[in-house]
């Protein structure tokens, strides 16, 4: 992207500049997005394992 930032010599400043600044929105959004997704996965391991532990005690009831 930077290469093609390059060839424009007129507007080399603006595009470096607002290249720059979506790679790190991008980098941002990325993480955040990350960070949502492993608590989402491990909320789900906790929900999980309460469902198991519910029908386990469900089947000794039953017995």
């Amino acid at each position: 992207m930077y290469w093609l930032v390059k060839q424009d010599k007129q507007k080399y400043a603006w595009g470096l500049g607002i290249i720059t600044i979506i790679s790190i929105l991008a980098i941002y959004v990325s993480q955040k997005a990350s960070k949502v997704a492993i608590d989402n996965y491990q909320q789900h391991q906790l929900d999980s394992r309460e469902i198991e532990q519910d029908e386990k005690k469900d089947s000794l009831n039953h017995k």
